[in-house]
């Protein structure tokens, strides 16, 4: 099975995404994840091209935002000649996704069982089973592009409403078609999202449904969470009930689950300073850290290099985080 991760990141997104990035590289060390350049600074581009993970950003999206590149993402794809028809499924992760208790051997199943199926992609309905009525009935006064594009494609609002947080992809056209719907749409709340939906929907495109708590627990699913030891060893692993967790996603419509500021790092004589956005739950936040660490020891002397990181005043053992 031969599969391309890919995700993508701006630079005020970048201090999150090496969390992501570091999960990853434990996990599937022998895989890459490629990362779309949605906005980095020439030294965050620097150093993900140093590791040879780098999708360099077209010039026609220069202008463009966070969303609309992500949307872009066969623009990505055909600018640093990677084909889809090469691989067996292109794997979208979200950079504030943290990967748990996966390997390589989760993801290839995925991409069997769509093969098996015939599925082109593979995706997840957000928590708490929504439906298109069901998102666009929350923001209803800011939803009026989306009801429009759903009204004239005559969507069922009844169907589920599906993540583009994680997913599996073996279609170009899908991929062609939720940039073109996005690039059409009017901006509104999560109108990339929203275009993905429609991708999928207009006209119906086969899909196998993954479970989105085991897939990418977020929300409230985040408060039932636990942390125990793997049974490989080194790394948690993470679960609910008797399900195992294969990434946690640092995104909650509700309040009590996530940090987000402007923060420092400081990794022995090292600090990472910039915006942070994290779990507020202790343990969850602890493991994103140490996460962090590992790769700023890991690292060091480019993020130093580089202007990415600074040398710090004090030294500290291990490390240490404070919010500023």
């Amino acid at each position: 099975m031969k599969l391309l991760f890919v995700t993508g990141c701006d630079s005020a997104f970048f201090n999150t995404f090496l969390i992501c990035l570091q999960s990853f590289a434990e996990r599937i060390s022998d895989q890459r994840l490629f990362v779309c350049d949605f906005g980095l600074t020439s030294a965050q581009a620097q150093f993900l091209r140093h590791l040879g993970l780098l999708l360099v950003r077209p010039t026609d999206l220069a202008a463009r935002g966070t969303f609309h590149c992500k949307a872009a993402l066969a623009r990505y794809l055909q600018h640093n000649a990677h084909r889809i028809e090469d691989y067996d499924a292109v794997v979208w992760l979200d950079a504030d996704l943290t990967l748990m208790e996966v390997g390589f051997g989760d993801f290839a199943a995925v991409g069997h069982a769509m093969t098996a199926s015939g599925a082109l992609v593979a995706a997840c309905r957000e928590p708490a089973n929504s439906s298109i009525g069901q998102v666009i009935s929350s923001h209803a006064a800011t939803m009026t592009p989306f009801v429009r594009v759903a009204t004239q494609a005559a969507i069922d609002h009844t169907l589920p409403y599906l993540s583009s947080g994680l997913f599996f992809c073996r279609s170009a056209a899908f991929l062609q078609r939720w940039m073109e719907l996005t690039d059409a749409v009017a901006e509104h709340p999560l109108f990339e999202q929203n275009m993905f939906n429609m991708a999928l929907y207009n006209p119906s495109i086969p899909l196998l449904a993954l479970d989105c708590e085991e897939w990418q627990a977020q929300g409230h699913s985040l408060d039932r969470v636990r942390l125990f030891p793997s049974s490989q060893g080194g790394r948690p692993a993470a679960g609910i009930g008797d399900k195992n967790i294969k990434t946690l996603h640092t995104t909650s419509g509700a309040s009590g689950h996530l940090l987000i500021g402007v923060c420092r790092m400081t990794v022995r004589d090292l600090d990472l300073t910039g915006p942070f956005k994290l779990f507020l739950s202790e343990s969850l936040r602890m493991y994103q850290l140490q996460l962090l660490a590992s790769l700023i020891a890991a690292h060091n002397g480019e993020l130093l290099r580089l202007g990415i990181c600074s040398r710090a005043t004090t030294a500290v053992d291990g490390f240490q985080f404070v919010t500023l």
